[in-house]
Parts: structure tokens; sequence; C-alpha cells
């Protein structure tokens, strides 16, 4: 371990530097700690898994600098499009086109390096039937390389269409298939050695087997808690109402800064509208969009509910809704901010109510 790490001293102190610079360009940025949190405990395990096995000392020097980059590399691409959009530089589906290139270009990166990669159980497709046995190793890994540079080159296509739903459904599709398929192709190789007499039975370690089966399942999980998370709560106060938002930062409106409200019905139906800066899954939609109706403006909706109620504050557009008709009919009516600050100017009352608009009934 220590002649590996005083072989790569440079390396490790350049690429810890890049890993501050980035944390520093976005230090203010929204989210920053923790995501910055994630990267750094991420590359310290990283180094120290990589480091630590010895049989990586006669691993592929291109390969100990890609595992050693690619975490600094991400750090930095990340804080800087924080820092970017954050000074209030906005383009259409920035974050999404980021997400798609900059995974898929990972991908194609990997998939370049995975047929270099010299058996070890720290980097590669590091399963049972490929660490017992390296002619597996070899196999998988040619194949894995195929398939992971494939992956990529579509998951950078999917840019292409980053306002689509399609595009995020085949982005999933293509790293998992990446992933699984690469585990898939060096289990049947074991089979068809096995088959033929070529190979020996594995005798499997239950607790490894079941730790990667979790860890399978929470990574599908996650995939699925992500398309469906979050959660829009309207607050009412004396002189201002307040869109709590969870996946999103919230939104404040003064009753005395709405120049207009009204109450519409399919508005999205037929437009074509762009995300622009913000969080959208297939539940929820909030942040900045731009369409060409309505231009750019600011939102915070359900997406299973056709309704809105639409303000202009202060020259910019704010569209709101409920989780369905009657919450949405709610908020324009009893519970709409224009009766609500009419109700606070006359009779001088505090609306203390929290209108649970993101809470399903």
């Amino acid at each position: 371990m220590k002649k590996m790490i005083q072989k790569n001293k440079g390396r490790l102190i350049c690429s810890a530097f890049v890993m501050c610079i980035g944390m520093i360009l976005g230090y203010t940025c929204e989210n920053s700690l923790w995501v910055n949190g994630t990267f750094a405990v991420t590359y310290v395990v990283a180094m120290a898994v990589t480091f630590y096995d010895n049989r990586n000392r006669q691993q592929s020097d291109k390969v100990i600098r890609m595992v050693t980059w690619i975490v600094p590399g991400m750090t930095l691409l990340y804080n800087g499009i924080a820092r970017w959009i954050d000074v209030g530089v906005r383009k259409e589906n920035l974050l999404m086109v980021i997400l798609y290139v900059g995974m898929g270009l990972l991908f194609v990166i990997v998939g370049n390096y995975l047929p270099k990669v010299k058996p070890n159980r720290t980097i590669g497709i590091r399963v049972v039937w490929t660490l017992q046995d390296e002619e597996n190793w070899n196999a998988t890994h040619r194949f894995s390389g195929k398939i992971w540079v494939a992956a990529g080159l579509l998951s950078m296509s999917c840019g292409l269409f980053s306002d689509s739903m399609a595009a995020l459904f085949l982005f999933i599709v293509a790293i998992t298939a990446a992933a699984f398929g690469s585990i898939l192709y060096s289990y049947l190789y074991y089979r068809k050695k096995l088959r033929t007499g070529k190979g020996l039975a594995v005798h499997y370690n239950h607790k490894v087997v079941a730790v990667y089966v979790f860890i399978m399942l929470a990574c599908v999980l996650f995939t699925v808690w992500t398309l469906y998370t979050g959660k829009i709560e309207i607050c009412y106060g004396e002189n201002e109402f307040t869109v709590q938002a969870e996946g999103w930062q919230d939104y404040t409106v003064k009753y005395d800064a709405i120049e207009s409200i009204a109450y519409e019905e399919n508005m999205f139906r037929d437009t074509n509208t762009i995300r622009t800066n913000g969080f959208g899954n297939l539940k929820y939609s909030m942040g900045h969009f731009r369409d060409e109706i309505h231009a750019d403006y600011i939102r915070y909706t359900h997406n299973d509910c056709d309704t809105y109620v639409v303000m202009e504050v202060e020259g910019s557009t704010v569209i709101l809704n409920g989780a369905d008709d009657a919450q949405t009919r709610e908020i324009y009516t009893s519970s709409s901010v224009s009766a609500a600050a009419e109700t606070m100017c006359f009779l001088g009352t505090t609306r203390k109510c929290t209108l649970a608009c993101g809470l399903m009934s």
C-alpha cells in the first residue's frame, strides 16, 4: 500500500487539489454541503480501497489514473455547473443535458478502460465468477467494455431530447442494462464452462451474495423513489404566502406584489414545455420553466392535475395547482391567494392554516 501511494503521490496530490477547487467553487451554492460531502467520502473510500489491494500494483497505469481522477473530475464539473446557474445563467434543461451527457461520457471512458483491467478485488466487474476464473474475467470485461460504450453513447443521445420523459426512461434502462448485463454475461459464461466440463463449480459465500442482492435492490428502489419523491405545500401568512417544496427551493410571494390571478385548465396539453432550472419527475414539476405561451415562468405543480392557478407577480408568471381539481379550486377560491389577501386587508386577521396541496388525500 505504501509503495503504491509513494508511486502515485504526485497524482493523488493533484487530484485532491482539483477536488478542493471544485468544492470551493460551489461552496455557497444550494445543496453544496451534502453533495460535496458525498464526493469527498466517495473519493477517500475509492482511494483507500484501490491502494489497499496489493494486486493493484500490477494494474495498468491508465486504469489507476482513471480511478484517481474520476471523482475529482465529477466534483469540478458539478460545482462549475452549480456556480454557473447560481450567478443567473439559464439554459434549456441544462441540468438534465449535463446529466445525460456527463454520465454517458463517463460510461464511454470507463467502457474503453474495462478490457485493460487486470483481475483484482477493487476495480472492474467483481463478482464471484470473474474473481475465481481469469478467463471469465477477461471475457466479461471485453464484453462489458462494448456494452458500456454503447450505453454511454445512448445516454449522451438522450441529451438531445432532455425535456422528454421518454429520454429519462431510456437513460435509466441503458445504465441499468450496462451494469446488470455485465453480471449476467459473467454468470452465463461460467455456466457455459461448467456444462462443457472446462470450469469448476463455484462455492458461494451466502453472506456476500446477500450483500450484492441488497445493493442491487437498493439501487432499483432508489431509482424508483427519485421518480416519485417530492411534496408541495402552500403556507399562508399575514403578508405573504410560501410554497414549501421538497426537492426544490421554497418560493415566497407577498400579497401586495400580486398583479393578477386566474384559474386555467389544460394549459400544458399542447405546448412544448421546457424546464430551464428546476426539479421534475413523474409526480411534480418545480422551478423555472419556459414555453411559447408564457415565455419564462415559475411553476410548482402536480403532473396529474390539469387545472392551475396563474398569477402575475411583479412581472413574473407563477403557476400553482393542487393534487386534484378540488384542491386547485380551493387555492383559487376560499383559500386562494387573492381571497386571503382581501380578507387580511379588511379584517386584519392572520391566516395560519396550511393548505396541504402536496399531500395526497
